[in-house]
This record gives C-alpha cells, structure tokens and sequence, in this order.
C-alpha cells in the first residue's frame, strides 16, 4: 500500500470520529439551542437588511435632492468629460453606476439599485466637491439651523465651502476640522480638483 493510500485511510478514519462526535453533540441541550439562535438571528438578519434598504429607498424617493457634481472624468481620447452628481442631503450619489454592483458594498447597492430605476435630479449646484465633505458641511448647517429652508441652506453651504477653500489653516486647523464634521481622520479632499480623476 502507498504512502498516499494510507494518508487517505487515516484522514478517512479522522474524519469519521469527528462525523460520530458531531452527530453526538446535536443531542446536546445547549448545541441544540445554539443552532435554534443562529437560524433566528439569521432570519431576523435578513429581516432587519430588507426594512434597511427600504428605508434608504424611501429617504431617496422622498429627499428633494441639492446636487453638487461629485466626480468629473476626461477621456482625452473622446474628449469629452463626464460628471457625476450627488446630494448633500440624503447621500445619492450616480458615481455608483460606474461600477459593477456586484463589487459595491450594501449601501451603494441600495444607491444602484434606485438609480436604475429613478434619474437623479433635483436642484443643481454648479459646484464641484467631495461629497462626504458637502454632506458633513451641510448636516452642521443643519444641526445649527433645524428649520432653515433649502434655498438658504444652499447658499450657506456655498460659503462656508468658500471660507473652508480660501482661508487657509495650518495642519492642526485642518486636523480640527475633519474632527468637528465628523470625516474619516485621514480625509483630505477640501479642493475642487480633488474630485477630478485621470
């Protein structure tokens, strides 16, 4: 017999004790119990992913959107360039449509999906920013101002992008800042021509 014939018996034989100890265990009160859980947090996990993508669809369905252009491409071989928008309210944001939605994570699957079906419109803005940015500088506006009326809100988020890109801040200041509108700690896209890509 060779040395891989008897390999394969051995892992064979492991195998079974372990198929038998298994088997023994489902017998087992508190297992028993353990598998019961995990099949209701799973079905209750699907439950909870379902009312989520729901809810995002309505808050877009409902959003009356103020868009920036997010992304802006050149294709030097067409020449034309290609803008995307996004809403500094609710998020959406049709840079999404240029990915395959396999790839994308759970929320910007959402964002696909609603973007097949709906056009993104609303009231455009001609400026260019990052959106996490205009999100966080328009959700401070927000929290300061509760009932402030769109019209306004947009030109307050117009000028303090103005005043964030004109007044120029140490290192420390611009540290600060990304704390005070909650950005990711390394976030460093204030410019306009951060949003363009080559």
């Amino acid at each position: 017999m060779s040395n891989l014939e008897k390999d394969y018996e051995e892992i064979t034989k492991q195998r079974q004790r372990i198929i038998e100890e298994m088997n023994n265990l489902e017998e087992n009160e508190v297992i028993k119990r353990y598998f019961e859980l995990r099949k209701q947090n799973e079905s209750l996990y699907k439950k909870q992913v379902d009312m989520c993508k729901s809810m995002k669809l309505k808050n877009y369905k409902s959003c009356k959107h103020i868009l920036v252009y997010s992304k802006i491409d050149y294709d030097r071989y067409e020449g034309r360039t290609y803008k995307s928008c996004g809403c500094i309210k609710c998020g959406l944001d049709n840079s999404v449509l240029d990915f395959d939605r396999k790839y994308l994570p759970f929320s910007k699957q959402v964002m696909y999906d609603y973007l097949t079906d709906d056009y993104l419109t609303g009231k455009q803005t001609d400026v260019v920013c990052d959106l996490d940015l205009a999100q966080a500088i328009y959700s401070k506006i927000k929290e300061n101002n509760p009932k402030i009326d769109d019209e306004t809100a947009t030109k307050y988020f117009e000028i303090a992008l103005d005043n964030i890109r004109n007044i120029k801040v140490s290192d420390d200041r611009k540290t600060s800042r990304v704390k005070r509108l909650s950005l990711d700690s390394g976030f460093k896209r204030w410019n306009s021509i951060d949003v363009h890509t080559d």
